[in-house]
């Protein structure tokens, strides 16, 4: 899931959703926030250490006192490491997600960032790691693509953490790119970067018949991406004969949503128009 998130004045943002909250309620007809959370992000200036990695800025944040957390948290350095070794993952498993980061990269600045005291210990559901809109520092007029990987997230291994960093940032990021955010439905938003994810689990030939991902596919194709799944159906049967048979290119059924969105806004726009 999204965060997103607007400069409040440092060091607050406010973000949208996360990584492993699973939508339960019908899609609204007109784009909204799931959930507002407000964000108490530290600056940048308690930064551990700082580095740079194909281009990306990885940053470590200070860890904030232990006694506070119930589990064990990760040491930035080994974290930092750990989140270099996910983007080479990606880089080197998926060729279309390594377009995908290509794409950010030349459209402004990829910022990954470990914060352990991210998110803050109030709030119920464990995130993995956050997406942020908005300008997070703002360079010479480009965007910035800012992902957070939280305590949780240090914690998993590198594959499963790569997976959540293409869901996040290449899937929101690109969204973001094309000016999504505020225009799309939140939950068709959150339906192509599962669909992202899973292509980079296809192609890092990672393990598809656990408990965890037979769940994360039912949740995505009956609730997430039901509407995307008629549309799909409708258009290209065939393509939607592959998706269930479980043998189909998942980056054939990313590109059908561009087309997606259109017809999604236009029938909005013809609800708005009537008497």
């Amino acid at each position: 899931m999204t965060a997103s998130a607007r400069r409040c004045g440092p060091p607050f943002l406010a973000a949208l959703a996360a990584f492993l909250f699973f939508l339960s309620a019908p899609a609204p007809a007109r784009a909204q926030n799931l959930v507002d959370t407000t964000w108490h992000l530290r600056p940048m200036t308690q930064a551990a250490l700082r580095e740079r990695h194909r281009g990306i800025d990885v940053v470590g944040m200070q860890l904030p006192p232990k006694t506070e957390y119930d589990i064990p948290l990760a040491d930035p350095a080994a974290t930092v490491g750990k989140i270099k070794a996910a983007v080479d993952r990606v880089l080197q498993a998926s060729p279309v997600a390594a377009r995908g980061f290509e794409t950010l990269s030349g459209a402004g600045q990829i910022r990954i960032i470990y914060d352990a005291a991210f998110p803050e210990r109030s709030l119920s559901r464990v995130i993995v790691a956050a997406f942020l809109v908005g300008e997070f520092q703002p360079q010479d007029g480009k965007r910035d693509f800012t992902v957070i990987v939280s305590r949780f997230g240090a914690n998993w291994p590198v594959d499963e953490l790569a997976a959540v960093l293409v869901h996040e940032l290449i899937g929101h990021g690109l969204q973001r790119l094309k000016n999504r955010f505020g225009n799309d439905r939140p939950i068709d938003l959150e339906c192509e970067a599962r669909l992202w994810q899973q292509l980079y689990i296809t192609d890092a030939g990672m393990p598809q018949d656990t408990q965890e991902m037979v769940a994360f596919r039912r949740t995505t194709d009956r609730r997430v991406c039901h509407d995307f799944r008629r549309y799909v159906r409708h258009l290209r049967p065939d393509l939607m004969q592959q998706w269930d048979s479980g043998r189909f290119a998942m980056a054939d059924v990313i590109d059908l949503f561009d087309g997606y969105y259109t017809t999604i806004r236009k029938g909005r726009e013809k609800l708005r128009r009537k008497p």
